[in-house]
């Protein structure tokens, strides 16, 4: 028996899921209740430790977890949330704590009633990965590489996998489903060809994006009237932003971040000439005289890609893919580990109704046209940002002028309507449709705002 269903209700004995990443965790998570065993294949070391990891170069720096992603985390692990704030995460309110600079205007503060939680990236995923290990039928396999997939005797579905740990031989691991959460190092392209299938089309925005961060003990005044700063670039004249976001152990994440520029900062000092070049000053004042806990981390992100594997009308069954290596979206939005909540939530809908149909016969094609409509608002949210940059260079999405007007008109009506401000933020935390951002009273709003 699996994680509380019946026996009868299982779709098989064993599903892989390839990454220990948010996605691959949430993905073990779901497929638990669904078969007797779940093997999360780690290419990195078992550690208990907030470290960052060798396998999420990213994982240095900020981090957003959307509400509707806490939701989700919560609903998969029933009192997480409290669990992570009571162990160090910090709760604060989305629009009163957060002082916002979007397009060269200050966001009005007020309590929207929604608040959310923050804090590093390995705190989150210690917990999860803490939870998972609570779960009886759930394994780790640590330092081992997914080789290949293996197919059936018809060449019609997958198999299994093949692995290889640390030196010793390549070994078979037997499974009814594969799920491939391997992020960018993801290689199911490259094995579809292997096998003769052919390989996703792709599509490609390149926006040429560096995060720089370090961690601060300590900020130059605790005299401010916010608890998360964000200074967003206001393109095309600015391409530069920073933010601050508090995290575990009353320390505080800085980031700094730019399209199309040349030399990040590395060090120190070039860290604090950096932020000076932002177009509003609040994160050069707030971290000039604070105490730094680490180095300068960089992390270069070249570009959005999302691939079509919905699209294939040739594709094995019962391999899966999903997070990152389905579609890889500009980070400074924070969609990433929501995304892949809610598509650790469409697999769990599609497991529900092949328990009650067929099995696992259209697992695939399904599950894939499921995350596909998942990513479609979260990627036009970020190309209707991210083109605004002169240095962006991709296929542009139908509409993009109108879009990037009237969302320019949105974001300055936020300086002073709190109703339109609460309207972007549901749509900005992925609980709510950007459709009602076109509500007639929105519209009247924006349209009609009173220039200042």
């Amino acid at each position: 028996m699996s994680n509380g269903l019946p026996e009868n209700d299982l779709l098989g004995k064993r599903a892989v899921v390839i990454g220990g990443s948010i996605a691959g965790m949430l993905a073990a998570r779901v497929l638990s209740d669904f078969f007797v065993e779940v093997i999360i294949i780690e290419k990195d070391k078992m550690t208990d430790q907030h470290l960052t990891r060798t396998g999420v170069p990213q994982g240095s720096h900020g981090h957003a977890l959307l509400k509707s992603g806490e939701e989700i985390l919560n609903d998969l692990f029933p009192g997480i949330v409290e669990e992570l704030i009571e162990a160090g995460s910090v709760k604060s309110d989305f629009a009163s704590e957060l002082a916002w600079n979007h397009h060269g205007s200050w966001k009005v503060k007020y309590q929207a009633g929604m608040s959310i939680i923050q804090q590093s990236r390995p705190f989150l995923e210690s917990h999860i990965q803490r939870r998972l290990k609570q779960i009886p039928n759930i394994s780790f396999i640590y330092e081992t590489k997914a080789k290949k997939l293996l197919l059936n005797t018809d060449q019609l579905q997958i198999d299994g996998i093949m692995i290889q740990k640390e030196e010793k031989m390549d070994q078979e691991i037997k499974a009814d489903l594969v799920i491939d959460a391997a992020g960018a190092g993801s290689q199911t392209s490259s094995w579809l060809k292997q096998l003769g299938y052919q390989a996703p089309a792709k599509t490609e925005v390149k926006v040429d994006l560096f995060y720089a961060s370090r961690i601060y003990r300590s900020l130059s005044s605790e005299k401010k009237d916010w608890s998360s700063l964000l200074v967003y670039p206001n393109p095309p004249s600015q391409n530069r932003g920073g933010g601050i976001f508090p995290i575990e152990n009353q320390r505080w994440m800085v980031t700094l971040l730019g399209y199309g520029v040349d030399s990040p900062p590395n060090s120190g000092d070039e860290f604090l000439k950096y932020a000076s070049s932002l177009e509003k000053l609040d994160v050069y004042d707030a971290i000039k005289e604070g105490q730094p806990e680490t180095d300068v981390a960089i992390y270069r992100f070249p570009a959005l890609r999302r691939f079509h594997f919905e699209k294939l009308s040739h594709f094995p069954n019962r391999l899966l893919v999903m997070g990152d290596a389905f579609c890889r979206m500009d980070p400074v939005f924070g969609q990433g580990m929501s995304i892949s909540a809610l598509e650790a939530v469409a697999l769990k809908n599609e497991l529900q109704k092949a328990v009650q149909k067929n099995g696992l016969t259209q697992i695939s094609i399904q599950t894939h046209r499921c995350f596909s409509k998942i990513i479609d608002i979260p990627w036009l949210i970020a190309l209707t940002e991210d083109f605004r940059f002169t240095n962006t260079v991709g296929k542009k999405p139908a509409g993009l002028p109108f879009l990037m007007w009237y969302v320019k008109k949105v974001i300055l009506a936020c300086e002073t309507n709190e109703a339109v401000y609460g309207k972007l933020i549901n749509v900005l935390q992925l609980k709510a449709h950007p459709f009602t951002l076109f509500s007639p009273a929105t519209l009247k709003a924006v349209l009609f705002q009173p220039r200042s």
